[in-house]
């Protein structure tokens, strides 16, 4: 019995053991309480949108590198294998070739002449080439500039990303801040509502309201706590939105210690159209096309220029891989090519390149036109939102002064319980609307910011 019991208790050691190792390496908690900055250095270091962003001006980045290649020497080595009837003017005949052949019968050689053999020869070939481009027309200067500009655009599109994600991420932090304020505004309405409650009831039975008044308070009761729900849906799912878009855990409870805020937007609108023009990386994007298909016509322009290079060569030639009796020769010169006749190719090319000019050209006044209006409509809810403020906060303490004195009139007899539920209603609305100007104010103004390019 001791020798099974001391069985089963390594059967169990071995399993936690095994259980322990094949636990998963946890990385890093989720932290506790974040910042609207905090929110967004998480997302630029996890959102794959920024990942594909970086990854693409990398690969503009080593575009140039391919670019300036073609500028520099180039060594290439060829090595050819080949049999021919034709030999060589160097060719060594008796070393190699064999104008009979013997005919095996049984255990008899035959030597057997034939007068007509066709003989078959090996030659082997090994070159070094070294190759200096010194005149392309313009065509590689030009392709490196088109790298260049192509990097810099690349540049400028990873920019462009952070901004769209610190956006999303400002209007997602704002959301849960949304959500959070309004969950409280709708769990302060039942909160309030059951006091209330309880204090009809108290009159209804004292025998001074009527059943009327609580069947009231009840079904207004209800409907807060229908509204509480809904907001912790909606609580909830702003959560996971915004958990989402910074790459945290899908549940992740973080406090979010930023809060609402609002400070007047004073510039004018044409100051704003202004600074967008001068900051969006989408308009310095748009230049840069402008540059690189004019790059183009450079580089199909160099198809009606010449050439030239300097070649260098080596070359080795044998009867066999590893013999040295054939025969070594090297060249220096210079290549010069010219295109004389195409068909219209490089014409045509110069067309397309330019019309991409053009085209670019275009694209960039419909640009202005959006950025514009991008600005226009954000400056606009921003100026909205901040009117909007003003006239709610007034709202909110009017509306809780005016419950307190329908809860008083109420208590002392003076007062219907539907003034008290109106009243009431009234307030919930005022605290709502206020939430919601808050939060446009501050959605639109990072709106505005991304609008303007200046969203940090």
């Amino acid at each position: 019995m001791n020798r099974y019991n001391k069985y089963c208790m390594s059967l169990l050691l071995s399993a936690v053991l095994m259980t322990a190792a094949m636990q998963p390496v946890h990385a890093e908690p989720d932290p506790k309480t974040l910042t609207l900055s905090d929110s967004i250095a998480l997302a630029l270091e996890n959102n794959p949108a920024m990942k594909i962003a970086q990854s693409n001006q990398e690969k503009a980045a080593w575009s140039v590198n391919k670019a300036r290649a073609y500028n520099g020497l180039s060594l290439g080595y060829n090595y050819t294998l080949a049999r021919t009837d034709t030999p060589a003017s160097w060719y060594n005949n008796t070393t190699t070739t064999y104008p009979y052949s013997y005919y095996f019968n049984g255990s008899n050689n035959v030597l057997i002449d034939y007068p007509e053999w066709t003989k078959v020869y090996n030659a082997y070939q090994h070159q070094l080439k070294l190759t200096l481009p010194v005149y392309t027309g313009g065509k590689i200067e030009n392709s490196i500039n088109l790298a260049k500009h192509g990097s810099a655009a690349a540049d400028l599109g990873t920019t462009s990303a952070k901004q769209q994600l610190t956006m999303d991420v400002t209007t997602s932090y704002f959301t849960v801040l949304q959500a959070r304020n309004l969950e409280d505004v709708a769990s302060q309405a039942v909160n309030d509502l059951n006091a209330h409650l309880k204090n009809v009831k108290n009159h209804y039975d004292a025998g001074t309201v009527s059943l009327s008044d609580v069947l009231q308070t009840q079904v207004r009761l209800a409907n807060a706590r229908n509204n509480l729900i809904k907001a912790q849906n909606s609580y909830k799912m702003a959560r996971y939105k915004f958990n989402k878009v910074i790459g945290l855990s899908l549940h992740n409870e973080a406090t979010l210690a930023d809060k609402f805020s609002y400070k007047p937007y004073t510039p004018t609108v044409d100051d704003s159209i202004a600074v967008a023009l001068k900051n969006r990386p989408e308009m310095a994007q748009a230049n840069l096309k402008i540059a690189m298909a004019n790059d183009k016509v450079k580089i199909a322009d160099s198809g009606n220029k010449p050439t030239v290079a300097l070649v260098g060569t080596e070359t080795w030639t044998d009867t066999a891989p590893s013999t040295s009796k054939g025969k070594n020769s090297w060249l220096v010169g210079v290549n010069v090519q010219f295109n004389i006749f195409d068909n219209g190719l490089t014409k045509t090319e110069i067309k397309q390149a330019k019309h991409e000019v053009t085209e670019s050209q275009e694209q960039t006044r419909q640009l202005i036109d959006k950025v514009s209006l991008e600005v226009c409509q954000a400056y606009l809810s921003v100026q909205e939102a901040a009117e909007r403020i003003t006239n709610n906060q007034v709202a909110v303490h009017q509306s809780a002064t005016d419950y307190k004195l329908a809860q008083e009139r109420y208590e002392a007899g003076v007062g219907t319980n539907l003034d008290v539920i109106d009243a009431e209603l009234a307030m919930i609305q005022a605290k709502t609307n206020y939430i919601q100007a808050l939060y446009d104010y501050n959605t639109s103004r990072a709106q505005l910011d991304k609008a303007m390019g200046t969203i940090k």
